[in-house]
């Protein structure tokens, strides 16, 4: 019983690689070579940084504040020091 079962997990794995590859194989034949690299390496680009515009855009309110905050602190050390010449 339990070889039957381990045939079975194996012709199942075979026959996806096989048909994973028959796929790659006819898609690289029709000429779709560009879109297929391309889509491979945003899946890498994806998988190596899988929150980059998350950063991004932190980073950009980040920056927005920063900015922000700048001039208020320039107007208390401008009034501080008005006043201590005063």
């Amino acid at each position: 019983m339990d070889l039957d079962r381990a045939t079975l997990v194996i012709c199942l794995t075979v026959a996806a690689v096989i048909a994973f590859n028959v796929m790659i194989y006819l898609s690289l034949r029709r000429g779709n070579e560009v879109t297929t690299v391309d889509l491979m390496r945003k899946a890498a680009r994806r998988a190596r940084n899988p929150w980059k515009d998350e950063d991004e855009a932190l980073q950009e309110l980040s920056d927005l504040v920063s900015d922000l905050k700048t001039p208020t602190r320039e107007l208390q050390e401008n009034q501080e020091q008005q006043e201590i010449e005063n």
